[in-house]
């Protein structure tokens, strides 16, 4: 009898000590992904910082040349203007970090996150991502797909282009004609639409700025003391 209760008791203890065990990995495991999401989170934010700094410099650049256009004053002041064309429709990158979640997501880890506020979060701070990536890309659109056969039909592009890139381009076998350019309805338009893609890319950099913070107070939270 006795010895029948020290096997079972063995094999209780074990099958205890085993899941112990399990659960002390699966809480490591967690933690490290825990870990790596808020560090890509962190690296993200400096990518928003940047993008927004950018974002701003470049509606600036579009306003104060629709300003120009709409109250020409002197011809030079419009040329000017003008020629600042090329620094307005640059296509900027958008490259957040994002690899942690995404294969948590692929392999399944991603239940290892038991804190519901922080999955919802987390959903909600990706689907911000992936609508700045949407903005982005209608941004190269209009850079490739209208204002680049524009400036090429119509301009001297190393004229106009961003300083940094003028000697890389061949010059054309025409000059630009700025005071066509000046009453250009099409430049208008493509000005506009760049400024209004531009403006929805500071809301939602500003809300990616929100829900990064959000998921980083939180993360710091499961993380606990010294987590910050």
């Amino acid at each position: 009898m006795t010895e029948g209760l020290v096997i079972v008791v063995s094999i209780l203890l074990a099958f205890g000590i085993e899941a112990a065990w399990a659960e002390y990995s699966e809480t490591r495991e967690a933690h490290r992904l825990l870990n790596s999401i808020r560090e890509d989170v962190r690296a993200t934010q400096t990518e928003i910082a940047f993008s927004q700094s950018q974002n701003e410099e470049l509606a600036d650049r579009a306003r104060h040349l629709l300003s120009s256009l709409a109250d020409p004053g002197s011809e030079e002041a419009v040329r000017e203007a003008l020629q600042s064309l090329g620094s307005i429709f640059i296509t900027s990158g958008w490259d957040p970090v994002t690899h942690t979640y995404d294969e948590a997501v692929n392999s399944g880890r991603l239940r290892l996150i038991e804190n519901e506020s922080l999955r919802l979060a987390l959903t909600r701070y990706n689907a911000g991502v992936e609508e700045v990536h949407a903005i982005h890309g209608s941004a190269e659109t209009q850079y490739y797909g209208q204002l680049e056969p524009f400036m090429v039909e119509h301009t001297v592009y190393s004229e106009l282009a961003a300083e940094w890139w003028r000697g890389a381009l061949v010059e054309a076998p025409f000059e630009t004609d700025y005071e066509a350019l000046a009453t250009s309805r099409e430049l208008w338009n493509l000005v506009t639409l760049r400024l209004e893609i531009e403006v929805a890319m500071q809301s939602r950099l500003e809300r990616m700025d929100a829900l990064s913070t959000e998921v980083l107070g939180l993360l710091n939270e499961e993380l606990g003391p010294g987590a910050s």
